[in-house]
């Protein structure tokens, strides 16, 4: 029964990711999207393998062709995808191994974020290079794509401690 539960919830979180990726807040470049937010939840609610799990299901879904991605696979940004996978595994691994606390969920959010950057950033830069013929240079990454959106993302991994932090209080009633 724990099982079916945990399949459920991955997929309600896939579905949670998706309707992430339509609220967007445009910004040059990079648009600020709610996907992060979802995505390290589900690592902070299900734990890191259902966590991960579930962002599996949303980037299949994808790969097939159902419009979950605001691109596709050849757009730069498709690495930020690549990134949710193992962004949402370290949040469910910080949220599984340190004390349930709001500083740990705020934390394993902001390190599940900063993996979805490591990978999303240089692909970004890969693809813009070989495959757009538009190389950005360090400035324009680092201010597009880690300075502009880190006010927001900060913001998520905020909101995920306080959402862990209620759904906590709720599952001890």
């Amino acid at each position: 029964m724990k099982t079916t539960k945990n399949l459920v919830l991955c997929a309600l979180f896939a579905a949670l990711i998706t309707i992430g990726t339509y609220i967007k807040i445009p910004t040059p470049l990079l648009p600020l999207t709610f996907q992060t937010l979802f995505v390290v939840l589900s690592g902070l609610v299900l734990g890191r393998k259902y966590g991960a799990v579930s962002v599996c299901v949303y980037v299949a879904a994808g790969l097939i062709g159902l419009p979950v991605f605001t691109g596709s696979a050849l757009s730069p940004t498709f690495g930020y995808i690549v990134g949710f996978i193992p962004g949402s595994w370290l949040a469910g691994y910080i949220a599984e191994k340190f004390k349930p606390c709001f500083l740990t969920w705020m934390l394993g959010a902001l390190a599940g974020i900063a993996v979805i950057y490591a990978l999303g950033i240089p692909y970004y830069y890969l693809m813009s290079k070989f495959y757009l013929q538009n190389e950005l240079g360090a400035k324009t990454l680092l201010v597009y794509f880690v300075l502009m959106p880190m006010p927001g993302d900060i913001f998520k991994s905020f909101l995920a401690g306080l959402i862990m932090k209620r759904l906590t209080k709720l599952k001890g009633k």
